[in-house]
């Protein structure tokens, strides 16, 4: 390794933080993406309820977006069954980690042997090896918990959600810890806001390591808002909720999408997020960065995925050269 390369720390998880390992793996930097572990649902929930094992379909979705592997073994990991008793709704992927966490007798063990298998350019780590669900404080005093039932919500999910936190308190992995104090930049978003970005952001000692390092802390906003999450919000929505979990006083950067011709077809409870922000309402150390964002490209779901899935997507060649560029700018700086 190029001991010259910036180290970048994505922080979230699922297909947004995927989006943007795919825009910078191309570049020479160091890549390490801190995965969310409060994931209870499909399969991601029989590997905690029935293996005792953390969520891992966003570690291996990373893997398999950094692996410089033949395409065939990355599609191996991705494939979903949809057929079976028992097996139907799993992935591959979570199969193997079940698998290989027995065989090697530790999960962490497991994630750096399929990291080794997949030549994973750069590092996958979770960001708390703590069993914790993820607890949701709504506008009306209700609580809902688990990550699964706040992201496919049966209650009203038109309300807001006023606070979040883990049941019970997760901490902060300390090799996640090394990252983030080592990092150049730290990116959060996109992707889900409360189930990836603000899940990760409650967990103990995530903040007081974003306070304490060096690093440029960048926030990606979402481009479409959430039924269950972040329905009918404004970029300033979901500034004003970061804030509760991380001063904007320590994010130097804001990249909005300033596309909003796009077709949302039948998605239910979304809109395009609505840019009402104005650069003086926000404090000085904050860079405003708004390009038109959206993937051009149709995503294809999997080969007989009944799921019907949000194809909107954050351009990834865009948003990885739109960091690189401040990599350097902040490289530069201290030139």
């Amino acid at each position: 390794m190029n001991s010259e390369q910036k180290k970048i720390v994505v922080i979230g998880g699922g297909t947004g933080s995927a989006t943007v390992l795919s825009g910078l793996k191309n570049y020479d930097v160091m890549l390490t993406a801190l995965m969310a572990m409060t994931d209870d649902g499909g399969s991601n929930g029989i590997l905690r309820r029935e293996f005792n094992l953390l969520p891992t379909a966003g570690i291996w979705q990373a893997m398999t977006v950094l692996s410089t592997q033949e395409p065939l073994l990355i599609e191996l990991f991705r494939y979903r069954y949809h057929e079976g008793e028992g097996i139907s709704g799993m992935t591959f992927g979570n199969l193997i980690f079940a698998a290989l966490s027995d065989i090697l007798g530790s999960q962490d063990r497991a994630i750096s042997e399929i990291a080794r298998m997949l030549a994973v350019k750069g590092e996958v780590i979770p960001i708390s090896h703590d069993m914790a669900q993820l607890v949701a404080v709504y506008e009306d005093g209700s609580v809902v918990i688990g990550e699964h039932n706040i992201d496919q919500p049966s209650h009203d999910g038109t309300l807001r959600i006023k606070r979040t936190m883990t049941k019970p308190n997760a901490k902060l992995n300390p090799e996640a810890r090394g990252a983030i104090l080592q990092a150049d930049v730290v990116i959060l978003g996109p992707g889900d806001f409360y189930t990836n970005t603000v899940a990760d952001l409650v967990i103990e000692g995530v903040v007081e390591a974003l306070l304490e390092c060096d690093a440029l802390v960048v926030f990606i906003v979402n481009i479409l808002t959430k039924l269950g999450e972040t329905y009918g919000y404004s970029v300033s929505d979901f500034l004003k909720d970061l804030d509760i979990y991380l001063p904007l006083s320590r994010i130097n950067a804001l990249i909005i999408n300033s596309d909003t011709d796009i077709s949302l077809d039948d998605l239910e409870g979304v809109s395009v997020v609505n840019d009402d922000i104005r650069n003086d309402a926000l404090p000085e150390n904050i860079k405003i960065i708004r390009d038109a964002l959206v993937s051009k490209e149709k995503v294809e779901g999997q080969r007989g995925d009944p799921i019907k899935r949000n194809k909107i997507r954050h351009d990834s060649a865009k948003i990885g050269n739109l960091l690189w560029r401040l990599l350097n700018e902040k490289t530069s700086s201290l030139d």
